[in-house]
């Protein structure tokens, strides 16, 4: 070219740029990259064209549209009536909430038996293996069903016989609940404290970092960072909560009959929810009825059993639970029996006179079933109960009716004729129970909180209020997710381990460090730059796996992205949609993750 160049600058011959080869290979490329480009154009012209003559939109104009899709897992505010967009992001949040945890899980659970099957012990050995050997050859998908279809949902129980776990947990067959911490109205009071002490955390991090690097030394720099976080931010969460006091446009409304109230700012007449607000709720009597029923739970079958909502035993100054008719009781030799007093018991006849429920006393001889059907009644004295406002404002209670006392009972009797409910027989308003309905009251107080509030779970009907909620249908993907994934992260870190030099472990003992001290600061540091790069893809792996959701009912961003394309018909859209959804998460995985990698890789020279 140089030559050519200075030849026709001489006046000599000039090669044409046909005969040019560096030329001709520009010319092949913008050449190709053109074919490309109109190969795309005709394709997506004909995509269009065929989509809009079948009516179905190729474009995103659908997204504000009202989508009117149920969704039940949502980290976010949601109505039926928010936009296909919004729904979009719940799913997004609903795959982000699964693959976070997932990973988090699974890595703590395939560390542990990757350790456990390079054990001298036998049997831990062994059980590692059979973990690993028989987890890892069983689908994914076959696992999602399993855990949902054949464990979850037969063997907890119902929803009004949950099992208490220590901690406040909630476990039924509607899912787990559990205490959990929410940012309240004063956390803005809290965020000056966070900020500062985030400035000061990383202050301390490079003070830290520049004294060990002038004096040459090795040391351990994240406790002072950690505990400059800490100290700051203790101190402004605790100034949150001194002196604290209620806000004078912060009102609770509440409905005792219908057991729902709302907390919310009322500025100019205008009320907006109030989130995570404290209200303590008190009955000075009230009574709780449910009838006995025969039923089938955790594959067992159930017979005359009587199910409150569950009612704490210092919850209310007294409680008394009876037939809500003894003299029918009586005459047929019913009496109660409670397993956990004051809500899970059961009517049955006591036979042998023991005054206790032996077995076979809670089946009716007559019909070979239990005592269904009997009305029962739990009356309450001085109920009183500390809720959190959920992030809509709401409140719930169980629903409580009005007690009836004696006196009352007894002028009720002498009326006559007796009413039987709101419109009596003879077309007339029943006046009497208006008079026993209304006379439900309860008070309701707004409590000073700091910037944080400690919201405990309930079951105030036929679901968790307050507290976190983790359905089955999430709890299913989570566990086959992370099970699954767990039994390939363990083989990882088994080959890691072994990767390390045997060497290094026997200089570690010769310098007189235990078995446990040889592993934790020689061995595993070590095979941690080994394994986490193959663990990565792992993680990747458990996000894109999360996919197979439907197989649990859980609403992740593909179930929803389905719903919403076979709704709309957008199919093109909805899968760039997925497309770029999952490659932002995978993405971001991988920015993450290969950063922490560079950190931990060997330096060599």
């Amino acid at each position: 070219m140089v030559d050519a160049q200075l030849r026709g600058k001489s006046g000599d011959n000039v090669v044409p740029f046909w005969r040019n080869v560096k030329v001709i290979g520009i010319i092949a490329q913008i050449a190709f990259v053109f074919a490309i480009v109109a190969g795309i154009g005709v394709l997506v012209n004909n995509v269009v064209t065929a989509l809009a003559a079948a009516n179905l939109p190729a474009d995103f104009s659908f997204l504000p549209r009202p989508a009117h899709l149920p969704i039940a897992e949502r980290p976010i505010p949601y109505e039926g009536t928010d936009s296909y967009a919004r729904a979009l992001l719940i799913g997004f949040l609903n795959t982000l909430k699964v693959a976070l945890v997932g990973v988090a899980l699974a890595t703590v659970l395939g560390v542990l038996f990757g350790v456990m099957r390079l054990s001298a012990n036998w049997l831990v050995r062994t059980i590692a293996s059979v973990y690993i050997e028989v987890l890892r050859n069983i689908p994914l998908a076959v696992q999602i069903v399993f855990w949902y279809s054949a464990i979850l949902l037969p063997f907890p129980p119902r929803i009004s016989d949950p099992v208490a776990l220590p901690g406040g947990l909630l476990m039924s067959n509607v899912g787990l609940g559990f205490p959990f911490l929410y940012p309240t109205y004063r956390f803005s009071a809290w965020f000056p404290w966070l900020a500062a002490a985030l400035v000061l955390a990383v202050a301390a991090l490079l003070w830290r970092r520049a004294q060990l690097r002038r004096l040459d030394v090795v040391g351990r720099v994240w406790p002072y960072p950690l505990v400059a976080f800490v100290a700051v931010a203790g101190v402004g969460l605790a100034t949150t909560y001194l002196n604290p006091s209620v806000p004078p446009d912060l009102r609770v409304t509440f409905e005792a009959d219908r057991g729902r109230g709302t907390t919310s700012f009322v500025t100019d007449g205008q009320a907006r929810p109030a989130a995570f607000v404290p209200v303590r709720v008190e009955l000075p009597h009230a009574t709780l009825t449910t009838t006995s029923q025969n039923l089938v739970e955790s594959r067992e079958v159930v017979s005359g059993t009587v199910r409150f909502p569950l009612i704490g035993k210092r919850e209310a100054a007294a409680v008394t639970v009876d037939f809500a008719d003894p003299a029918a009781a009586a005459e047929r030799g019913l009496k109660l029996a409670f397993r956990d007093f004051p809500s899970i018991g059961s009517v049955y006849a006591d036979r042998n006179g023991n005054d206790r429920l032996d077995a076979g006393e809670e089946i009716d001889p007559a019909t070979g079933r239990g005592y269904g059907g009997v009305e029962v009644v739990m009356t309450l004295t001085d109920f009183r109960r500390t809720l959190v406002s959920d992030r809509d404002g709401q409140v719930r209670t169980p629903l409580f009716k009005a007690a009836v006392d004696a006196g009352a009972e007894e002028a009720a009797a002498t009326a006559a004729p007796k009413p039987s409910g709101r419109f009596s027989a003879f077309g007339q308003a029943s006046t009497a129970a208006t008079q026993k309905e209304s006379s439900l009251t309860a008070e309701t107080t707004i409590l000073p909180v700091g910037a944080l509030v400690w919201s405990r779970a309930f079951i105030p009907v036929a679901n968790y209020e307050g507290g976190m909620r983790l359905t089955v249908n999430y709890l299913a993907l989570l566990l086959a997710l992370v099970v699954y994934t767990s039994s390939f992260i363990a083989e990882i870190v088994r080959g890691g381990i072994l990767a390390v030099p045997k060497g290094q472990r026997e200089a570690a003992q010769a310098i007189g460090l235990s078995g446990y001290q040889t592993f934790t600061l020689v061995v595993f540091p070590q095979a941690m730059r080994i394994v986490l790069p193959p663990m990565i893809s792992q993680y990747l792996n458990l996000t894109k796996n999360s996919s197979l959701a439907s197989l649990a009912g859980y609403a992740e961003f593909f179930v929803i992205a389905s719903v919403i394309q076979n709704q709309t018909g957008a199919a093109i859209p909805i899968a760039l949609l997925l497309v770029g959804g999952y490659l932002a998460i995978s993405l971001a995985f991988s920015v993450v993750l290969n950063q922490v990698n560079a950190r931990l890789a060997l330096v060599e020279r």
